[in-house]
């Protein structure tokens, strides 16, 4: 028998009822079965949630992945059996318990063995028995194997115990098997993450993958009518609270109503936000964080150029108007310009959900891999998602061979999702950095980031002036009509936006020192001359001349650099590493 004709379609398709109506994953997993792709498959995302199971008469239950997959199988398949490292061997009922011990114990007494007295649990002894039950074309099986990471590990072969190796082996074995191509039989794999699970099981030609992802509206809609409302009072509707849980499991929707039963708390928009922040960085484990922009446009100081584009930008996310969005935006210039501080505004101008990344690398193999993961899975889910990495060149440098092929994998699973079209204007990626020369080039290439915004220190004294008063006004720093704020803007040329608000504070640490509200001009004139700019001129020149390598536009860069050549450029970069030396 082929093995792209399996036996599959008639078995899966039984006569009687009318199969049940299944989530999307489930009926992407049929759909390639039926049609001979695979006989062994790998599901991953969002696993540990509540799935809908539509049974004929239109009543729908929600059940875990592992039940879900024991009733649908058990529809057309003689044995049903699921493993895990915990549990053991596990059937979903004891007439198929019975079933299944019977036959291995005839396969033992063939081999002259004893039968066994009760299931095995250990790996070593699991996976051959499983060999047997899932290449023998005389009886009809499904494998639900759970938890699979734990039996065959991301890990360096040189690093891995015998049994694991051994176990990585029978599971290429399986996948490659003519027996089970040929066969009747099933096996679905199931890890949250595939960063978890070893490449050399992902790798296998016969093996296909099926993500599992957060629910849909629709999905949490239909979910949110199941839930017993006795002792709950909401403010919000269904409708509306569908729309805002938006990136949570259903499991930690039906937590929110057991929240609000145990604490006689109403549901309202202000207590799901609050709780969806907690609910989603604790399942990012601290590799991300909301950030709550409370400031717009209106608060930056300067900038006119880049806050035009930029608005720009929000029109279009706000109008719907998704081909305009750019699907990633890099803002690039040497440090304390004022990067993150418009990035905030813009996530609040926008509208967007606002993410920042923290430290999500880690030491241990695969571990790197598997936290993006997780992060892109909950921004996926949570859609109209402003993703702010800061320090691009650090967490996202160019890939060396120091660190395993770690920075490869992350930059090519970034590049991967940045270039899934169905995430533009609903996801936004927005790197920071002051090294832009560090970044993969195809990583910054147009169609994965769009936008390119240079950041230069204030150029003239009104600019600065702007920058001065705006920075009291955020901080509550009286500036009195007779004080002279213009004096203070002349006298640093060459500060930076950090440098500008450190005079302002230090000017209003003065004043409050001597128990006034509003200011001298002896305060900010005192300031002006007690802080010290960046004496590392060089370098900022350097970071300055690679922001004007990297703009979209030339509108966007200041006068002096208006009518300087890509050659002209490249020259004053390279005079300024030659200089620098091991630092640039």
């Amino acid at each position: 028998m082929s093995p792209t004709a399996p036996t599959a379609p008639t078995a899966a398709a039984p006569a009687g009822p009318a199969a049940p109506l299944l989530p999307p994953w489930a009926d992407e997993l049929r759909s390639r079965y039926l049609s001979g792709e695979a006989s062994m498959f790998l599901v991953h995302g969002n696993l540990r949630d509540l799935h809908p199971w539509v049974a004929e008469g239109g009543a729908t239950a929600w059940l875990s992945l592992r039940e879900l997959l024991e009733r649908f199988f058990a529809r057309s398949k003689e044995i049903v059996v699921s493993y895990n490292l915990s549990e053991g061997l596990r059937c979903p009922d004891r007439a198929t318990e019975k079933r299944l011990a019977t036959l291995i114990n005839t396969k033992r007494a063939l081999r002259g063995l004893s039968p066994l007295g009760t299931l095995p649990r250990s790996p070593d002894e699991v996976l051959p028995l499983l060999e047997e039950l899932i290449t023998d074309a005389r009886q009809t099986c499904a494998v639900i194997f759970d938890y699979v990471e734990t039996v065959v590990p991301m890990g360096e072969l040189g690093f891995m115990s015998e049994a694991d190796k051994a176990n990585l082996v029978a599971l290429q074995r399986w996948s490659s098997d003519p027996a089970l191509l040929d066969s009747d039989n099933i096996v679905v794999l199931c890890a949250e993450n595939l960063s978890d699970v070893h490449r050399r099981v992902l790798g296998s030609p016969q093996l296909a993958t099926v993500k599992v992802a957060l629910p849909d509206e629709a999905a949490r809609l239909r979910f949110l009518g199941s839930i017993d409302r006795q002792g709950i009072s909401a403010e919000v509707s269904d409708e509306q609270l569908a729309k805002v849980t938006a990136g949570l499991s259903l499991v930690q929707v039906r937590g929110l109503f057991r929240q609000a039963r145990q604490s006689g708390e109403a549901i309202t928009f202000r207590a799901v936000a609050r709780r969806k922040k907690r609910i989603i960085e604790q399942e990012c484990h601290g590799l991300v964080e909301f950030v709550d922009a409370g400031h717009g446009f209106a608060e930056v100081g300067g900038m006119d150029r880049l806050k035009e584009d930029l608005l720009r930008v929000a029109k279009a996310i706000k109008d719907g108007h998704r081909a305009r969005v750019p699907m990633g935006i890099i803002f690039v210039g040497p440090m304390g310009t004022g990067k993150t501080f418009l990035a905030e505004a813009f996530a609040a101008e926008s509208g967007l959900t606002c993410l920042k990344f923290k430290n999500f690398r880690e030491k241990w193999v695969g571990s790197t891999e598997g936290n993006l993961e997780k992060i892109l899975q909950v921004v996926d889910g949570l859609g109209y998602v402003l993703l702010i990495i800061d320090e691009a060149d650090r967490s996202m440098g160019s890939a060396t061979d120091g660190d395993g092929g770690t920075s490869s994998r992350v930059i090519a699973r970034l590049k991967e999702f940045m270039s899934d079209t169905s995430h533009r204007g609903r996801v936004v990626i927005l790197m920071m950095t002051n090294r832009p020369d560090k970044l993969d080039a195809d990583l910054k290439r147009p169609g994965r980031f769009d936008l390119k915004i240079p950041f230069f220190h204030p150029e003239a004294p009104a600019e600065r002036e702007k920058i001065l008063r705006a920075v009291a006004r955020r901080n509550q720093i009286g500036l009195p009509d007779y004080l002279s704020v213009e004096v203070a803007a002349e006298a640093t040329g060459g500060y930076s936006s950090a440098e500008l608000e450190s005079v302002m504070l230090a000017a209003g640490a003065a004043a409050a020192e001597a128990g006034r509200s509003a200011l001298l001009q002896a305060d900010l004139d005192g300031a002006v001359q007690d802080v010290i700019p960046s004496r590392d001129t060089r370098m900022l020149e350097l970071m300055e001349m690679l922001a004007v390598f990297e703009a979209s536009a030339r509108r966007m860069l200041p006068d002096r650099f208006q009518d300087l050549s890509t050659e002209d450029v490249h020259r004053r970069i390279d005079q300024l590493r030659a200089i620098l030396g091991p630092r640039a």
